[in-house]
């Protein structure tokens, strides 16, 4: 499984691209500002978009992409999200007043953008990948992801999600992860503001991790606040928890086997 990390921050600035991850070349979870690093033939192998919830900095080139592509796509471009999302997404960006409802583009019948609603524990099979929402608490409906290769390997993406035992049980279910990419976008000290936002920090992820019965093989960091980047890596270092640890940065690529995991050289 091929995974690139287009965009981890959980803000803006030089370097900072927000969540957007491509799964062997044709597939992303999310559509942040990360989608933009791709190449306009890069961006014409995708043929399926995974959305984790409506906030900005998760679809916000999904609108740019389209109009980039209108005129190259051969099929329509598919959208995969809660039905609150798709919902969120029409009345608020596809509405005509912000964005062109390319859902209805260049016709009803033949139009470049097909949302497909789907549920937690719905299995999406595409060649040897199959991809499965799994429980998220967000301020807004949210979903994670699970994806899994036939040799066996398994990555996790938490979407934007609060510590709760409802979502760690659904992780449960899954046996060994080889890869989790967790969020943790405030320090402790900001605990209060994390909670009204329903984010993790060092401490809640920490509770997270240690709720597991079997701990991740690879813990990949996502989601810092810019400013807070090396306040909640110093954070997490002093946790010492029962896992390999890394801090993503836009540009990352893994190459994930079952209990192999290999970054780009």
């Amino acid at each position: 499984m091929k995974i690139e990390v287009l965009g981890c921050s959980g803000g803006m600035g030089k370097g900072e691209s927000t969540t957007c991850i491509r799964i062997n070349d044709n597939l992303l979870i999310d559509a942040g500002s990360g989608l933009g690093r791709l190449s306009q033939q890069e961006m014409l192998s995708i043929e399926h978009v995974f959305l984790t919830h409506a906030h900005l900095d998760h679809i916000c080139f999904l609108p740019l992409l389209l109009d980039n592509l209108f005129e190259q796509l051969e099929a329509p471009l598919q959208v995969y999200a809660l039905p609150e999302v798709i919902k969120a997404l029409q009345t608020h960006i596809f509405n005509w007043s912000i964005w062109p409802d390319f859902s209805q583009l260049p016709n009803a019948t033949n139009a470049v953008l097909k949302f497909n609603p789907i549920v937690t524990n719905q299995q999406h099979q595409f060649a040897m990948t199959r991809l499965t929402a799994i429980s998220a608490q967000h301020v807004v409906p949210a979903c994670g992801y699970i994806v899994q290769e036939d040799d066996g390997a398994v990555f996790c993406f938490s979407g934007d999600t609060r510590f709760d035992q409802q979502v760690t049980a659904a992780y449960n279910q899954l046996g060994a992860i080889d890869a989790l990419m967790l969020e943790c976008a405030f320090p402790d000290r900001l605990a209060d503001i994390a909670i009204k936002s329903q984010h993790l920090t060092p401490a809640s992820l920490a509770e997270f991790i240690l709720s597991l019965d079997t701990a991740p093989k690879q813990l990949w960091i996502t989601h810092l606040k810019p400013s807070f980047r090396d306040e909640i890596w110093g954070e997490l270092m002093r946790l010492n928890l029962p896992v390999s640890i890394r801090l993503l940065s836009s540009g990352d690529t893994f190459f994930l086997e079952h209990d192999r995991c290999a970054p780009e050289t």
